[in-house]
């Protein structure tokens, strides 16, 4: 199809990013991919190669001038980027710029949604794409998906969820916003508070004052599995702040007890706690 608009860059980092530059190929737009990360490792770069998307790593004022520089209507595609958009870049008419937000916006807009939703023991998590405003995580909706939070769901888990939903999302509106015709809403309900990447549910502690369901719920929020987001979960023991290596958790559906994993020294520290209170360490 010859859309009206024919240029593309995406920003980001990760597998919705690469897919979306796919996408937009396949479409045949022309697509650039800019990684606002420095020292990361990833595989856009690798999947760029491959589909014949040019690819560069920018800081943020590199990046910056290269948006005030476009001249030709261009489509701005945000997904897992840090990068804030300034002003007078969203100022630019010529730029549409849309982000992919892990979550039902106006809830929990900022960074690592899916550890809130997971932490606020919400029924329901999801993903919308919208249009970036000067505002944080507060432009048009585009699209929004949904999917509901499991006692075992974790964050890793929820982002590899999130995932999926943003890539169907994304092939549902990119049509419209290339051609123009898709507007989105506005949001509705009370705006949340902005979560910033230095914040963690309960500044990262787990208290044995919580019921089990809390418990686990904190748990699971702080679990990024390999990729290790927000760090280890931590235990307040006696005046001693010690990291949480491991957790199990048994009988999930009464959510009856915990069991935590605490490196102490050479040895390890097992803490068991049924109905929220502490059985035995060991």
């Amino acid at each position: 199809m010859n859309y009206p608009i024919k240029n593309a860059i995406v920003i980001g980092v990760g597998g919705v990013a690469n897919f979306c530059a796919v996408e937009l190929k396949k479409r045949g737009v022309s697509v650039s991919f800019i990684e606002s990360r420095s020292g990361t490792v990833g595989t856009s770069e690798a999947i760029c190669a491959k589909n014949g998307i040019p690819y560069s790593c920018m800081e943020k004022a590199e990046l910056t001038q290269r948006l005030l520089g476009i001249a030709d209507e261009t489509l701005i595609v945000s997904a897992s980027n840090r990068y804030l958009f300034p002003k007078e870049v969203l100022e630019k008419e010529n730029l549409t710029v849309i982000n992919y937000h892990g979550a039902l916006l106006p809830k929990f807009p900022g960074r690592n949604a899916e550890a809130w939703a997971i932490f606020e023991q919400e029924s329901c998590g999801g993903i919308t794409w919208h249009r970036v405003v000067a505002d944080v995580d507060a432009g048009d909706v585009l699209v929004q998906k949904s999917v509901p939070l499991t006692d075992k769901m974790t964050s890793f888990l929820l982002l590899r969820e999130y995932a999926k939903l943003a890539q169907t999302g994304f092939k549902e509106i990119v049509g419209g916003v290339l051609t123009g015709t898709l507007k989105g809403i506005k949001q509705t309900g009370p705006r949340d508070k902005i979560r910033y990447s230095w914040m963690k549910p309960n500044d990262g502690f787990f208290s044995m004052e919580w019921s089990p369901d809390k418990m686990s719920a904190f748990l699971r929020s702080m679990d990024y599995g390999p990729l290790h987001t927000l760090g280890d979960a931590q235990i307040s023991i006696g005046g001693m702040n010690m990291n949480i290596a491991a957790y199990s958790t048994s009988g999930l559906d009464s959510l009856e007890s915990v069991i935590l994993r605490i490196p102490h020294g050479c040895s390890t520290l097992s803490l068991r706690l049924e109905n929220g209170n502490k059985v035995c360490v060991q």
